[in-house]
């Protein structure tokens, strides 16, 4: 018989675990909402993000979360440099220039990093316990990357709705060439949103050294949830990744009580699958 406490402990770890992945997705939705670009090296700038704040550490001790004034804007920096040297060539090409261009600039990305550091797992030491309340146990490090990717998601909707590059790249999104026609420069948002894009992927790679190892072909299986959790939420709809992401981490946690965790990854296609079929466009997707 499953305890209501347990149930209710795996319901709150796979809501701070979904922001997490929101958060990771993000990036991802917004470049495709704008560029129509899919950027399959996504997970492998988080794996950038990771390996900056695991050699902070390393070698001058730097906490991750303290690591994030450097890997924000060193992600931002990335970004705007890989837009203007590669993804501005292929922009506005067919989909599938895009997926391989970044299929190319994952492998090596991912290559770089298997070069510099070799593929062994590399993880950061640190365990701020744990916190107790009515029965629950929820751990630190957890509660403190779920407090994150809400300050990111809040942050992201006054960027968006008070800022007039955010509220031109909502613009960019919802109709481009409305947003051409009053004077917005789609390719000022463009290089913008790429850098945010990869600015937010990198971030997430610090945070996620607080809850588990890395190696250097980590970066594919986080590409993979994240097109997961764009799919689910809406494509293009930077809400709908924050709701695909929360329902794939609480369905992932609580589903974990009855099937074995070796099993856990296919839940999410599984969700996939059915979302697809019911509502093609997403949760929150418009056709």
């Amino acid at each position: 018989m499953v305890s209501t406490l347990l149930v209710s402990q795996l319901v709150i770890l796979g809501l701070m675990y979904g922001l997490l992945y929101g958060v990771l997705a993000l990036g991802l939705n917004i470049v495709w909402g704008v560029m129509r670009v899919v950027n399959i090296a996504h997970g492998d700038f988080v794996m950038v993000g990771s390996y900056t704040s695991y050699w902070a550490f390393v070698l001058a001790g730097i906490n991750p979360i303290i690591s994030l004034l450097l890997t924000i804007p060193l992600g931002f920096a990335l970004g705007t440099a890989t837009y203007l040297s590669l993804v501005k060539r292929v922009q506005g090409s067919e989909e599938l220039m895009s997926l391989f261009l970044t299929f190319g600039l994952s492998t090596l990305i991912g290559g770089l990093l298997l070069f510099l550091y070799s593929p062994t797992q590399r993880a950061i030491p640190i365990y701020l316990g744990n916190l107790a309340y009515l029965g629950l146990s929820i751990p630190v490090n957890i509660l403190i990357a779920s407090v994150y990717a809400i300050i990111v998601a809040l942050g992201l909707r006054i960027f968006f709705t008070r800022t007039f590059w955010g509220k031109a790249i909502r613009a960019v999104i919802d109709d481009k060439i409305s947003a051409m026609l009053v004077g917005i420069n789609p390719s000022m948002v463009s290089l913008l949103t790429f850098g945010i894009g990869i600015a937010i992927a990198c971030s997430v790679g610090s945070i996620i050294m607080l809850l588990e190892s890395v190696s250097p072909v980590s970066g594919p299986d986080l590409t993979l949830i994240s097109f997961v959790i764009v799919v689910l939420g809406g494509l293009g709809n930077p809400a709908g990744a924050l709701v695909g992401g929360v329902l794939l981490g609480v369905v992932e946690s609580v589903s974990s009580i009855a099937v074995n965790a070796a099993v856990t990854p296919a839940i999410g296609f599984i969700i996939l699958f059915i979302v697809l079929i019911v509502r093609p466009q997403g949760i929150m997707g418009s056709r």
